[in-house]
């Protein structure tokens, strides 16, 4: 029995996907050990969730120091499940699958995106090959998906489900609010444009997207509100305290000066000639002629750049992200444009077809070769051999868990330990943002008054002013020293009350 093209051609791309599916768990397996440093400010959380002790970081009260409610409870909820698997290995393993499942989403709605089989393939291979091997455990992944998920179940028509799929988009990073603003607009263009929007069609479809997504963010707006007082993250006023301080680059002058000028750099052929940038455009042009359902995409990393630089947050590494996400999608449609026209022009087919499966090849391998470097490779945080020390001589060393500990960076200490962290950065120290706006990241110190201190002189241009106060010497002894990261000791410091 002969099998049909059709069943070939879609057998050959479900093996193809099977096997790129295959990477994202590889690197999740070769994951190091030591994750980013601001990963274990959530899994904090989630550890005192797991452990009974609610949503707090350690000690009460409770403050909303994580941006990601959603991956924060995710996480907790299969930490509960398989509780003899470490937490931050079930986060890596969540986003690996989180990764993967981009790919799958295009495949299941390859028809509401126009998309061919093999068009699905190039797009998996551009997914993968792209991803952020680095920051597996972290919710970029989780939001990416949600992204790519709610923008296919609108294109779907499912819009009650959109609502809730962008809900929890919401819930995983703030921005998602962006994204329903957004296809509450292609609703209503769609309705538009198919001469039915004052047609009671159009007020249902809205009405769905907006109970769908209030179902999640209601549910949460009201613990939240119970809980710590709003529904927002106290990380957003922090970061955007930290940008006023002048001593963080703000987003948009990074974006500009620093992030873009370094992208794609391998694909660059000649002066000012660069085909990961061509792509790009050959991709966003073909959007903006043919494939309409690719400018929500790209409409919505306008949105992310715009809505960040207005807030004027400070910019960390990985709020390139979302933007490198999407840039990335407009780089495989550019190489998808590229396949059609050598299929179009240049006979006979199988010499097309050749070219473009080498080129497609050459170019997906230039995308991945530091993707798979990093996987192979990665060492994971250089500040957590260091930090894990520092906490196991906290959990040693002292008395009492109530004792306070003041750092600014709190990830590691805040999971390895169960003490109260005064958190001199304010992620979750509300009450110290007033003052890091002025530039001022000792009020905080002053006003809790620690137990204990660890002074890193790699944080002087931010603390210095707490040592050199003449009170410090009088109230703080020095009581351990610590190889640190970077070669740079961390000390310990004792209060002791006269």
């Amino acid at each position: 029995m002969r099998i049909p093209a059709s069943q070939r051609r879609l057998f050959a791309t479900v093996i193809l996907l099977l096997l790129t599916s295959i990477f994202p768990l590889f690197s999740a397996y070769r994951y190091p050990i030591f994750l980013n440093d601001d990963s274990y400010i959530t899994f904090t959380y989630i550890k005192n969730i797991v452990h009974g002790n609610g949503f707090v970081f350690n000690h009460p009260p409770a403050v909303l120091g994580t941006t990601t409610p959603l991956f924060t409870i995710t996480v907790a909820g299969l930490a509960l499940i398989f509780p003899q698997i470490d937490i931050p290995l079930i986060a890596v393993y969540f986003t690996a699958i989180c990764w993967l499942g981009i790919i799958w989403t295009f495949f299941f709605f390859r028809k509401a995106w126009r998309l061919e089989l093999w068009q699905v393939c190039i797009l998996a291979l551009v997914v993968i090959g792209s991803g952020w091997v680095t920051f597996l455990g972290m919710e970029a992944y989780l939001f990416a998906f949600l992204l790519t998920l709610s923008i296919s179940l609108c294109l779907g028509k499912s819009y009650w489900l959109t609502g809730l799929s962008v809900g929890l988009l919401f819930l995983t990073r703030g921005e998602g609010a962006l994204v329903f603003i957004l296809l509450s607009i292609v609703i209503l263009v769609q309705q538009w444009a198919s001469k039915r929007l004052l047609q009671i069609e159009s007020v249902q479809n809205i009405s769905r997207l907006f109970i769908g997504f209030m179902l999640p963010f209601a549910s949460w707006a009201i613990y939240a509100r119970l809980t710590f007082g709003t529904f927002l993250p106290n990380t957003l006023a922090a970061k955007q305290m930290q940008a006023q301080s002048g001593l963080w680059q703000p987003f948009f002058q990074r974006l500009v000066a620093e992030w873009i000028t370094s992208w794609g750099q391998s694909f660059t052929v000649a002066p000012f000639v660069n085909l990961w940038w061509i792509l790009i455009c050959i991709g966003c042009l073909d959007a903006l002629r043919h494939k309409h359902e690719w400018l929500i995409v790209i409409g919505w990393i306008a949105m992310y750049i715009s809505g960040y630089s207005l807030l004027g947050v400070s910019a960390y590494w990985w709020y390139q992200i979302p933007i490198l996400f999407v840039l990335n999608l407009c780089f495989g449609l550019g190489i998808i444009k590229v396949v059609e026209l050598f299929v179009r022009y240049i006979q006979p087919f199988q010499l097309a077809l050749g070219i473009a499966i080498t080129s497609t090849l050459l170019l997906i391998w230039l995308l991945a070769k530091p993707t798979i470097n990093a996987a192979i490779h990665n060492q994971g945080d250089s500040r957590g051999e260091s930090y894990v020390t520092l906490s196991r001589w906290f959990r040693e060393h002292t008395q009492s868990p109530s004792e306070s500990i003041a750092f600014i960076e709190i990830g590691y200490l805040g999971y390895y330990t169960d003490h109260q962290i005064i958190d001199l950065a304010g992620l979750t120290s509300p009450d110290a943002l007033p003052h890091i706006a002025n530039g001022d990241f000792t009020w905080v110190f002053w006003q809790h008054r620690p137990d204990y201190y660890v002074y890193s002189a790699q944080f002087d241009a931010l603390l210095a002013g707490i040592r050199t106060n003449p009170e410090f010497d009088q109230l703080y002894k020095p009581v351990a020293t610590l190889p640190g990261p970077r070669e740079v000791d961390l000390v310990i410091y004792k209060r002791f009350d006269p």
